[in-house]
């Protein structure tokens, strides 16, 4: 008997590891490996999953060599080493690999104490107990009572499994022997004599997938067994020698009891849910208790929000075991819901207690609390979450992209043209692409309101051809840019690039593709070209400031020229603020007889003291944003006016209540920012409050807001007086919508930084240092260099007086544009590449909706993780140790499509 025992001890041993070793290292590693390695390399897969993959790579092949080294001769030893040490290290990488995501407290106490259990298993059998050394000797008495509370806890889930999968396996391989197709299988055979290199595969995957089938279903009887003995060893001796063996073993017990409760009750998001659910807080004292109270709220909603990463699935739809009780045992549901709830006692810490929906609760609720998109503020944790699985991110660059160091810029070029008081300014660029997919990058940035955007070009080598422009309607140039993004998760990507007005200053640019890298050694690359005309301000000329930026990234190494001269930049700083000019110039007038029969005319006026006497409607946004001092900082801008000017102040709120208008400064103080507000929210909220007075202007006070929280179908009132929009923060917002901002340009209105500057501009049309003045003239049209700056204006003054809802006037506005290659709020640039792209635009041009823009959000569609305890099937034994090891090969070598969609 003890012959057979030592013999099936060193049988399981050698034949497992030796059909592993054979499998992975002499077929898989060499078709897979290459790839594996590249991607690692490159950064493509996490580092969570780098671990379990070595992990499970290196594991089996340590364990062979300390095993036939040390162990050889001793079969038992060999069989603790293995059902000990090796295979629960191996399903510890497996389960981290495919199952396990984002640990939480509760989970990793549970992980932690699972991987000391097995260091002091393996630290006890290769050399016993430590006698001599007397701290050590309690580091084993601790160590091994968590060994004892590790096998049982365990042990008991495995047998909860193992039970049905024998039954199945006994059942399946019976049944299976009848039904099995033997001619399907000689065809198989023939077909694998032909491939010799086959048969040597064939036979290792079969002996691995049957001896990991038997040993699955003896795991948990063996693996208890060694566990609980190896417990028994250490406490008999450590008691004769320093006694308390008991003691420890209970005091260890209950502190791991302890833990396993107390990390885990409440789940965070139990508490941010009941502290929103209900009416909304009316009074100042109620929302300022709740806004107390916003870092437990924030845990608990991204905790509610990446449940699916952070959980094997909610409690609630863990339903597997009991489905497979009643089907292996014909068990009535009743009975097999009493093993299922044992078995989810034992597993809380892995599930989310809570509804399966509640990913879009939290997100629609941290949207409302903090006025900001969950994906936006919270990016960093939900890109730690995405990492911590096989899921990867979208193509098109989200908002979660924000800040992502994925596409370098390795050159940056600005050269400049003069021409007296203003001057065309080229900005070039070089992407380098080092990934192995198809790149999208995103800038967000503003110009003076006055510049004016020229020309845009894209090339695949510097001194190559350049793919040209066309200007097109808004909506028409988003529309094709995005079909190309969305086409290109199914084929081949094609450059195309979209260069957009989104405000009054600022303009967005999206190029995609950036090429994936040809090799190791070869970079993907694409070069950028776009250049703008801007007056001089103080003798320098202002350059593009950034305002957002996605998976774009420089650094030190990263050239940066101006005239041809090197220049020190910051990794946050994409340009400087200005480049001074070679000859500071006066400001001198300029007067364009466009073709369209008008006159445009920029006369240089002198700063002037702010002007008194205007009677203001100043409009206070108070949502959460405005917490970080943007509202101290708005009421400081409107005391400096106020003094010369008559003001009513209008409260907005998120609460619904009622308020009231008023002309006391001092009233506004009692303010707490609280919820989510949008402009045409509070817009409409001011109509509803309105004094009948006539204003000079409408101030609304806010900081930059989200862009992406627009509600398309939010209607914005008619309004009868300029409306300008103050941020506070002198930070302007990535974007408009074009409803917001279409009624800034009807009202004759603006954007600005600060309200001083607001009210010098009332009483004239002065922007950048210029009066603008806009007349209809049947003078005869001649070539001027600043025609498109002067076209610009010409389309700002028809914004004002046409009616911009009508397809006409839009397609009036748009034919100025095209004709003087000028980028405006209605007409976008477009590099296209092919013929195909262009048919494709012909079409969208041809559309009623050509000027229709949609807001982009920029939210990006995470995938939604399985639940592999939701499940009425019932998995053969071995089944998921075979497909995990092919999985971690093959899932691989398909990082690259998985990577775009």
């Amino acid at each position: 008997m003890k012959t057979a025992l030592h013999w099936l001890s060193h049988t399981i041993f050698w034949v497992w590891n030796i059909a592993f070793i054979g499998f992975i290292y002499f077929w898989l590693l060499p078709v897979a490996g290459l790839p594996i390695l590249e991607a690692a390399r490159m950064g493509e897969i996490p580092s969570a999953f780098v671990a379990s993959i070595l992990g499970m790579l290196v594991v089996p092949p340590i364990c062979t060599v300390v095993g036939g080294k040390w162990l050889r001769k001793h079969p038992i030893l060999l069989m603790r080493l293995f059902y000990g040490v090796e295979v629960p290290l191996f399903g510890l990488c497996l389960l981290r690999l495919f199952l396990i995501r984002d640990t939480t407290p509760a989970s990793a106490h549970i992980l932690l104490t699972v991987l000391a259990a097995i260091a002091m298993f393996a630290i006890e059998t290769l050399a016993g107990y430590a006698a001599y050394r007397p701290r050590l000797a309690w580091a084993q008495m601790i160590g091994h009572s968590l060994i004892l509370v590790t096998g049982l806890y365990a042990g008991i889930l495995l047998l909860l499994y193992t039970v049905p999968a024998l039954c199945v396996l006994i059942y399946g391989t019976i049944t299976g022997l009848f039904n099995i197709d033997w001619w399907w299988w000689l065809q198989e055979i023939g077909r694998m004599l032909s491939q010799p290199h086959l048969i040597l595969v064939g036979f290792l995957f079969l002996v691995l997938w049957g001896s990991s089938a038997l040993v699955l279903v003896s795991m948990p009887y063996v693996f208890v067994n060694f566990y609980v003995l190896s417990w028994h060893r250490i406490r008999k001796a450590f008691t004769k020698q320093h006694g308390h063996g008991w003691a420890v073993t209970g005091v260890v017990i209950g502190i791991s009891c302890l833990l396993f409760g107390l990390l885990q009750l409440p789940q965070p998001q139990a508490q941010a849910f009941s502290l929103l659910d209900g009416p909304a807080p009316q009074t100042p004292a109620d929302r300022l208790t709740l806004v107390k109270q916003s870092e437990t709220i924030r845990k608990g909603l991204v905790h509610g929000y990446l449940f699916r990463y952070r959980y094997l699935g909610t409690a609630e739809e863990s339903n597997q075991l009991r489905e497979m009780y009643k089907a292996v045992f014909d068990m009535p549901e009743t009975d097999a819901q009493v093993f299922q709830d044992f078995h989810n006692g034992l597993l809380s810490p892995f599930l989310y207690k809570g509804d399966r929906n509640d990913d879009d609760k939290a997100e629609a609720l941290y949207t409302s609390f903090f006025d900001t998109p969950i994906q936006k503020a919270e990016r960093t944790e939900i890109r730690s979450a995405l990492q911590a699985t096989a899921n990867r991110d979208e193509t098109q660059a989200g908002v979660l992209n924000l800040d992502q160091k994925v596409i370098r810029l390795a050159e940056q070029t600005v050269t400049v043209k003069e021409n007296g008081d203003w001057a065309e300014l080229e900005v070039y660029e070089q992407y380098e692409n080092k990934t192995a997919d198809d790149q999208e990058i995103f800038y967000s940035f503003s110009l003076p309101e006055s510049a004016t955007i020229t020309g845009l070009w894209l090339a695949e080598a510097k001194d190559g051809s350049r793919f040209p422009f066309t200007v097109s309607p808004r909506g028409a140039a988003q529309q094709v840019y995005k079909g190309e993004v969305e086409r290109a998760e199914t084929q081949r990507a094609e450059d195309p690039a979209l260069l957009e007005q989104v405000g009054p200053r600022q303009y967005r640019l999206r190029v995609f593709p950036i090429p994936a890298a040809v090799s190791t050694q070869e970079s993907g690359e694409l070069h950028l070209w776009m250049t703008y005309q801007v007056l001089q301000q103080d003798g320098a000329w202002p350059l593009p400031q950034l305002t957002e930026k996605r998976n774009i990234f420089w650094t030190d190494k990263t050239i940066h020229q101006r005239r041809g001269k090197d220049v020190l930049m910051s990794e946050d700083t994409w340009f400087e603020p200005t480049l001074q000019a070679k000859k500071k110039t006066k400001p001198t007038a300029h007067t364009v007889q466009l073709e369209e029969g008008y006159q445009v005319t920029a006369t240089p006026v002198a700063k002037t003291a702010v002007p008194g006497g205007k009677r203001i409607a100043a409009i206070l946004d108070t949502s959460y944003s405005m917490d970080n001092g943007a509202h101290a900082e708005a009421l400081q801008q409107l005391e400096t006016i106020q003094t010369q000017n008559t003001i009513d102040f209008y409260q907005t709120t998120a609460t619904g209540e009622t308020l009231t208008p008023s002309d006391d400064l001092n009233s506004l103080d009692l303010i707490v920012p609280y919820g989510s507000l949008q402009p045409a929210e509070m817009l409409q909220q001011f109509e509803a409050q309105r004094l009948p007075k006539t204003y000079d202007a409408i101030l609304l006070l806010t900081d930059a807001g989200s862009y992406e929280l627009t509600a398309e179908e939010l209607e914005l009132p008619k309004l009868s007086a300029p409306l300008w929009l103050v941020h506070m923060g002198h930070q302007l917002p990535s974007a408009y919508d074009d409803k917001l901002l279409e009624a800034i340009q009807a009202s004759g209105g603006g954007v600005a930084t600060d309200v001083t500057a607001v009210v010098q501009r009332l009483d004239k049309n002065v922007i950048d240092g210029y009066e603008w003045a806009v007349a209809a003239n049947d003078g005869t049209a001649q070539a001027n260099e600043f025609a498109p700056v002067a076209a610009r204006q010409m389309i700002l003054q028809r914004s004002r007086t046409a009616d911009m809802t009508q397809l006409e006037n839009l397609d009036g506005v748009h034919a100025v544009a095209k004709r003087t290659q000028i980028v405006t709020p209605y007409s976008s640039m477009l590099v296209l590449v092919n013929d195909r792209q262009r048919e494709l635009l012909r079409q969208a041009e041809a559309a009623a909706d050509r000027f229709d823009r949609e807001v982009e959000d920029g939210q990006d569609d995470l995938t939604d993780p399985s639940n592999p305890l939701n499940s009425v099937s019932v998995p053969e034994p071995g089944s998921v140790v075979g497909m995990g090891i092919i999985a971690t090969g093959l899932i691989l070598l398909k990082r690259k499509q998985s990577a775009s969609k």
